[in-house]
Parts: structure tokens; sequence; C-alpha cells
């Protein structure tokens, strides 16, 4: 399944935004990466699942470390990446960049958390949207 226009632009994106964060650690910079990686990583799923409405992603041993773990459908249940999906997400690094220094941009896209095992569920439509109005600006 090829990427959309929109998922070519925000990957591009993410890259400028990573080449800028590491040359200036800028908080602006850092805002983008998060905002871009959360957003692509909503376009890898719903290129592959229309109707998924959350990617979970749980911590890791390790700070600062996370990964997809599965897909939230329309009724709630939870389900596997698919292997495409997987490689994909995986292949983008779109969640390894989502780290403690910048969660007070991505935890908001996220329709839940749970403390006691790290685990998040990225809200799709928020993430795809958060990304697609910074690409606008």
């Amino acid at each position: 399944m090829s990427a959309t226009g929109t998922e070519a632009a925000i990957r591009t994106a993410l890259h400028e935004a990573l080449t800028a964060y590491r040359a200036t650690s800028s908080a602006a910079a850092d805002h983008a990466v998060a905002v871009y990686s959360c957003s692509l990583a909503a376009h890898i799923v719903l290129r592959h699942d229309p109707h998924a409405v959350a990617l979970v992603i749980g911590e890791g041993d390790s700070p600062n470390w996370r990964s997809a773990r599965g897909v939230v459908g329309a009724d709630g249940t939870v389900r596997p990446l698919t292997d495409d999906e997987d490689e994909d997400v995986d292949h983008a690094e779109a969640v390894y960049h989502l780290v403690d220094d910048n969660d007070v941009v991505w935890r908001p896209l996220c329709s839940s958390f749970d403390r006691r095992y790290g685990v998040y569920h990225l809200d799709l439509v928020k993430a795809r949207d958060a990304g697609t109005t910074l690409l606008a600006k």
C-alpha cells in the first residue's frame, strides 16, 4: 500500500524537523518532531486500516523507549499490529521520537493513558490532523 501525498509531506516535514532539532535543540523543532511523529504514525495506520481509532504505544524497560504495540478498532477492541503496519511504523521511526522531553506535545494527542502499565492510546484522527495543521502553517 503506497503512501498518500499528505503522508509523504508529513514524512518530509519530520525529517526537516529532526534536522533542525539536531542542529539547534530548539523547543520549536522538538515540538514539530513530536507532532509530525504522531501524525506520521496515524497516517500509516489509517492507510492500512481506515477504521482504526487509536495506536497503542507502550513504554519499554528503559527511559524514553516506546514502541507501537497494537491498534484499537472502532468497536474498542485492541488487535496486534499487522506485519505490514509494524514494519511501516518501525521503518518510519514514528514512535521512536515520542520521548519524555516532548511529552507535553504528544500526550494530549492520546485518548487514554494507563500510568500503571505505561500504555498510551494515540488518537489517530487528532494525531493526523495535528500534523496536517502544523504543515499548513
